[in-house]
């Protein structure tokens, strides 16, 4: 990864997308963390297209379920694995992907 642009990588979750919400409320029934996620998104669309003539990419990563005191033992990914797999999708970002929110793998989340 390099310093050839400026970035803002705000760390959302698959959880704050409304889409996805009725095929992921059973699982995260967690109102106050998918709301503020959900803002955090809002601030994503903004500041992109507010920094855009700056040539500021802006864009919202989901980690995964991560194995943490949150998201407990059953998380499928290590903190190593989210990492990782958040710094790869972070060196491959280009103007496309400002204002989007993606995954640790890179794959798009809807809004």
């Amino acid at each position: 990864m390099s310093c050839r642009r400026s970035a803002i990588i705000n760390i959302s979750t698959l959880i704050s997308s409304m889409e996805k919400c009725p095929e992921t409320f059973a699982m995260a029934k967690m109102y106050s963390y998918r709301t503020s996620k959900a803002a955090l998104n809002m601030l994503t669309c903004c500041q992109a297209e507010d920094l855009k003539i700056h040539n500021i990419l802006v864009t919202a990563i989901h980690p995964g379920w991560v194995r943490t005191e949150m998201g407990g033992e059953q998380a499928p990914l290590t903190t190593q694995e989210s990492i990782a797999g958040m710094l790869s999708v972070m060196s491959t970002l280009s103007n496309k992907h400002t204002g989007m929110l993606l995954d640790w793998e890179g794959n798009t989340i809807p809004w």
